[in-house]
């Protein structure tokens, strides 16, 4: 995606969805836009002439948004309030004094992810668009040990029909950390409880795909409705999807995969330092990423041509443990969203 210098891309979290902030309270320091976008109607018509179109009416509008940049500590958790469970605030790790901790563990009976207003265009100019009711359909997040750059997030979804506004004031942006892809670590654990058995000197890359599974709602609302959607609903969908591709040592990744093995993935996506407390321990920053599945999808590549490795997904399942198919935790030193 082109970034465009100038243009901006800020939101705020909904109290109550589709009911617009009045300003921003973050700046997503990501390259994205917020699209308009329109059904309308053409009648087929025979009038006894070679011209196709004589009328139209529309029918709907809205708008599709999207964002992508380094995934960032400070941000995560505000796109993982959309994406996965809300949190306004975190816990303290035991021992820590800045370190905190957001842990977003999704709900699997209610429909709890939050929305947003949207801001979008040049502040210079007269006017940006802007959309309530903006919701994340999908987020990626993606890492790779064997590159040269850091861990990439991606978003996409659904907006209200946008209006032209006025900018709202600077927003100012945040400093967080980012996670270089040699800091990763994973554990893969089978009976004892995730975050146990790491595993080292094996992973090279990784993907996370989580969907929502939201979905706009159009409903009747007379004369002088705006054609936008006015509710948001859930369908059933697989949460997560891990993809791993790790080196191969010995088989047992893949007897994994053809035993059907029920494995309990953990991927943590490691920045710098936060602090050292008693032990000494030191806490980082870091993102992670829990998946509960069997292996799927086996693929044989290769690790800089030198080394056989193999690619395997993970389909997110419910964990009873867990009571849930999904969780993301955030370490940083932001005690606020």
């Amino acid at each position: 995606m082109a970034e465009i210098v100038f243009e901006t891309l800020r939101l705020a979290l909904e109290t109550t969805r589709g009911t617009a902030i009045a300003s921003p309270t973050h700046l997503l320091n990501y390259s994205g836009t917020l699209d308009p976008k329109t059904s309308r109607y053409r009648p087929k018509e025979s009038r006894g002439t070679r011209v196709r179109n004589y009328r139209h009416v529309d029918t709907r509008a809205l708008a599709e948004w999207s964002a992508e940049g380094d995934l960032d500590s400070l941000l995560a958790p505000l796109l993982l309030n959309m994406a996965v469970a809300p949190k306004s605030s975190p816990t303290t790790p035991l021992g820590a004094t800045s370190a905190r901790l957001w842990d977003h563990t999704g709900a699997i009976t209610a429909d709890d992810i939050k929305t947003a207003t949207v801001w979008w265009g040049d502040p210079n100019l007269s006017h940006q668009l802007c959309s309530p009711f903006a919701f994340i359909d999908e987020l990626t997040v993606e890492n790779d040990a064997s590159g040269e750059e850091v861990a990439t997030v991606s978003v996409k979804g659904m907006a209200a029909k946008p209006t032209k506004v006025s900018p709202p004031a600077v927003t100012a942006p945040l400093s967080g950390v980012t996670f270089p892809g040699q800091l990763m670590q994973l554990w893969v654990d089978t009976s004892s409880a995730i975050g146990t058995t790491a595993i080292t000197d094996r992973l090279i890359s990784v993907s996370h795909t989580i969907k929502t599974g939201a979905k706009a709602k159009y409903i009747a609302k007379g004369p002088t409705h705006d054609l936008s959607f006015s509710r948001m609903g859930r369908e059933q969908v697989v949460a997560i999807t891990t993809e791993l591709t790790v080196e191969v040592v010995d088989l047992t990744e893949y007897d994994y995969w053809a035993n059907a093995t029920d494995l309990k993935v953990r991927v943590r996506h490691n920045g710098a330092a936060i602090e050292t407390i008693t032990g000494p321990v030191t806490l980082y920053n870091y993102v992670e990423f829990d998946t509960y599945g069997t292996p799927s999808e086996l693929e044989w590549t290769d690790n800089e041509g030198v080394n056989r490795a193999l690619k395997f997904v993970i389909e997110g399942q419910y964990d009873a443990t867990l009571a849930s198919d999904i969780r993301v935790g955030v370490q940083n030193a932001q005690a606020t969203l």
